[in-house]
């Protein structure tokens, strides 16, 4: 026995600095915990005070607390390789589920030199690693953390309100993604994703024709991005173009995923400010209505740091026409956050905020919401 554990411990060994001597291993890792409070007045178009309403409001553990793997070495040419495997609390494929699909779980092989970079696996696309993302500035980083659309009870359009990010967005689809490197000032991203049902949340195997027509496929994402500062002033601008193809459903065809983003963003001393606008016109409305579609969502942000304090504002609009209805169906949200760094990687974030949903069925309110957040997090 003894004679056995000593073998097995010099094959660990032997492994283990094997492996030193091939690649470097780094661990990180992030941990998120929230206080959430939801004061719904109306909730799929029903008066909160004479109906049975959802309680959502309470403590929770957050969606993205996970640990990262990230191993880099060197080929013999002198490309540099870089491989990241993720494993998301919130990525299981029971129980707790909130990241499912979502990026996250990123499990990617990147290959990096003269040349650029490619990268292959559940990785982001290339809009999401190009465009100014105001959803993502204030503390709290809402709504692109979604706990608006988590907490609050929301929903119910005919076609739903729109959207504010294109198709594909943070999520771990598997891709092949080429970033190149940058020229004076301008850098480019390209990614292809055979099938947006490929992802995490799925088997691997999984069927590309069974999922909804928003699955689309052989997706290709493409952003051109330039930055520079100028006199203190920095500023980037970003341009995509975003392209799918749908399946027949129920023998019904619906319209290719088609769709272009513009960002801009600017800082001075402190003060960081953010536009961007989508325009995905009849992307994946069927094609026998001509009036569907007009898909259009903006959002705008705005920081000011001070030492270690951030405070800041988000304004998100979104809306959609649909056959059946009789005006547009829109989604507006209105967020104000402050956060404190305290340091160490720790940062205490509290926003507040509004969130309204229109029917153009009726031109009702479907939601009406204003939620409140408290939130602790450990970036290490």
């Amino acid at each position: 026995m003894k004679k056995f554990l000593l073998t097995a411990l010099v094959m660990t060994y032997a492994v283990f600095t094997m492996s030193i001597a091939k690649a470097e291993l780094s661990i990180s890792g992030y941990q998120e915990f929230y206080g959430v409070s939801v004061d719904q007045s109306t909730a799929a178009g029903l008066s909160t005070a004479t109906n049975t309403h959802e309680a959502r409001s309470g403590l929770s553990n957050g969606r993205f607390t996970r640990i990262i793997a990230t191993g880099s070495s060197t080929l013999d040419n002198g490309i540099e390789v870089t491989g990241v495997y993720a494993i998301s609390k919130d990525g299981t494929a029971s129980g707790d589920t909130d990241t499912n699909s979502v990026a996250v779980n990123e499990n990617g092989l990147y290959f990096s030199g003269g040349f650029g970079s490619l990268g292959i696996g559940n990785i982001f696309s290339a809009g999401t690693m190009v465009h100014n993302r105001g959803t993502t500035m204030i503390p709290t980083a809402e709504p692109d953390n979604n706990a608006y659309g988590f907490y609050p009870v929301a929903g119910g359009a005919t076609g739903g309100y729109g959207a504010f990010d294109e198709a594909g967005y943070a999520m771990d689809g598997m891709k092949i993604r080429f970033d190149s490197n940058v020229y004076e000032g301008f850098s480019g991203s390209i990614s292809y994703e055979s099938c947006m049902a490929k992802d995490t949340g799925n088997a691997s195997a999984a069927n590309c024709n069974s999922g909804t027509i928003a699955d689309y496929h052989d997706v290709i994402d493409f952003g051109i991005k330039y930055a520079g500062s100028f006199e203190g002033v920095d500023m980037s601008v970003t341009y995509g173009h975003t392209t799918g193809n749908t399946q027949i459903s129920a023998g019904v065809i619906y319209n290719d995923y088609e769709a272009d983003t513009y960002s801009i963003s600017v800082g001075v001393a402190g003060l960081n400010l953010i536009y961007r606008s989508l325009d995905a016109g009849d992307s994946g409305q069927a094609i026998t209505t001509a009036n569907d579609g007009n898909q259009t969502g903006t959002t705008a942000a705005v920081t000011y740091s001070i030492g270690n304090f951030t405070v800041g504002y988000a304004a998100i609009n979104t809306e959609i026409d649909y056959s059946t209805n009789t005006s547009t169906s829109t989604m507006e949200e209105n967020i104000f956050g402050i956060g404190y760094n305290l340091g160490g990687g720790v940062l205490l974030e509290a926003s507040h905020g509004s969130k309204e949903e229109v029917d153009g069925s009726d031109s009702l309110k479907d939601t009406e919401a204003d939620v409140s957040i408290l939130k602790i997090s450990f970036g290490f």
